[in-house]
């Protein structure tokens, strides 16, 4: 007990974030200087965090995992010595964290939640040491393929044809998405349709990693270029012949995007502290969620190192702009977690599903995962209904705004409305090939003719 008290008043000889919510969740207060981010950033996600659900504030979480939530409903104090998660704005976050009961009267009627940034400079290399980032086995590689992007969506299909003409050239490349699009997906599978797959894929998360660290890691040190350094390879050394995949590009110090120019366009990096030259052959992929004009217009992104990586750029569109994946992606993932969750959950209902076609999606594809996913943990039915989907969504407005409207158009019509546009799309697309309407549709012809007729859509 002393050696674990000691090892939180070790963790929490400072603290940069106090939250405290009441016995619903919902954030009363909430002060936090992460001295990871600007004032001016700390200053708005304390406004934005007052009101909001920590579901809300932490979309990666759940009733389940949430340590407040679990203190909440237990009464009990919870410490983790090492908490991974991702906010709204899709920021990986890594602390530790102690939760404490707030009681009145003996009644739980909130929380507390006091917690340490751990990427802090002095503390970030033994958490990193046990990332794929920092390890960089031999067995690191890419897994995903062309085949793992699931789409009825032409623009995603043009981009999987685009991937395929330009994965065996060794131009730069910018992937642009907003969090959650599947920016790594398309990455990945660029490596893997190449030569190069038979070498390594690197990911390095440029936002997660302090810049003096970012800089070791992607170039090496020699031993005694700084205290306690020892002579290591780099990752541009280490993925030499593969992919080096730098997510969130703009999150880097400008000097380092300097010194990454130079590397990229000589292809000759000099480890830290090194003076000897050291050839390299990598392909470089960079990603960003913030499109190519506003990168420019906010000055993020040095215009040179701009124009060096976008020599092939890769648009991903976001789910609300593609809805016709949203009932093939539910499929998809109702299908992976009844295999991984030992689950029957046939379907999500209609009401489900006609929310789907109406929710704006701010975290894309990734969200409507995690919403399959907890919704197939909670449902009692064989279907996935509106009560199963997490309670964040109940107290957003936007759910309310957005949301189907019976008094307008009843569930049934706006599914039948949707379905009939899905089908005239892939007759269009097809070219009014029957055989490969019913293929793409992953229907029987019989059931297509049904559909055919029910609509009176001619072929």
């Amino acid at each position: 007990m002393d050696k674990d008290y000691n090892k939180i008043m070790k963790n929490f000889s400072y603290i940069d974030s106090i939250i405290i919510v009441d016995n619903t969740g919902k954030i009363v207060s909430q002060f936090r200087y992460n001295p990871r981010f600007s004032t001016i950033e700390n200053e708005q996600d304390n406004r934005y965090a007052i009101g909001k659900n920590i579901l809300e504030l932490i979309p990666d979480i759940s009733p389940e995992t949430s340590t407040l939530l679990r203190t909440i409903n237990t009464g009990e104090t919870v410490y983790m010595d090492k908490q991974v998660v991702w906010d709204h704005r899709g920021r990986k976050l890594v602390s530790a964290t102690l939760n404490i009961p707030i009681l009145s009267r003996g009644k739980i009627i909130g929380a507390l939640e006091i917690s340490k940034d751990l990427t802090q400079i002095d503390q970030v290399d033994e958490i990193y040491k046990h990332t794929p980032e920092y390890k960089t086995s031999s067995k690191l590689t890419a897994k995903y393929t062309l085949d793992n992007i699931i789409t009825e969506n032409q623009s995603i299909k043009d981009l999987k044809e685009t991937v395929k003409r330009i994965c065996n050239t060794n131009s730069t490349v910018m992937v642009y998405g907003e969090t959650g699009t599947g920016k790594e997906l398309f990455v990945q599978s660029i490596h893997n349709e190449s030569y190069r797959k038979y070498k390594k894929f690197i990911p390095v998360n440029c936002a997660a990693i302090p810049e003096n660290l970012l800089e070791s890691m992607l170039f090496g040190t020699e031993k005694g270029s700084f205290t306690g350094a020892e002579t290591k390879q780099g990752l541009f050394e280490k993925a030499n012949g593969g992919t080096l995949y730098l997510d969130e590009i703009n999150s880097m110090d400008k000097n380092l995007q300097a010194k990454l120019l130079r590397a990229i366009q000589e292809k000759i990096i000099y480890r830290v502290g090194g003076q000897d030259p050291i050839e390299i052959d990598v392909r470089i992929i960079a990603s960003s969620n913030i499109s190519p004009q506003d990168l420019l217009n906010r000055n993020t992104l040095r215009k040179d190192l701009f124009y060096r990586l976008n020599v092939i750029q890769l648009v991903i569109p976001a789910l609300k702009d593609r809805k016709e994946d949203i009932p093939i992606l539910t499929r998809y993932f109702i299908d992976k977690y009844n295999s991984t969750l030992d689950k029957e959950v046939k379907d999500a209902d209609d009401e489900v599903m006609a929310f789907f076609l109406k929710y704006s999606w701010p975290g894309n594809v990734r969200e409507l995962e995690h919403l399959i996913e907890g919704g197939m943990n909670t449902t009692i039915d064989d279907k996935i209904t509106i009560h199963s989907l997490p309670v964040y969504l109940s107290s957003m407005d936007r759910f309310k705004e957005e949301s189907p409207s019976i008094e307008v158009k009843s569930l049934k019509e706006s599914v039948e409305e949707f379905e009939k546009r899905i089908i005239l799309d892939t007759v269009k697309t097809t070219k009014r090939n029957m055989s490969e309407v019913a293929r793409k549709l992953k229907v029987p012809i019989t059931t297509l003719q049904y559909k055919l007729k029910k609509y009176n859509i001619q072929i």
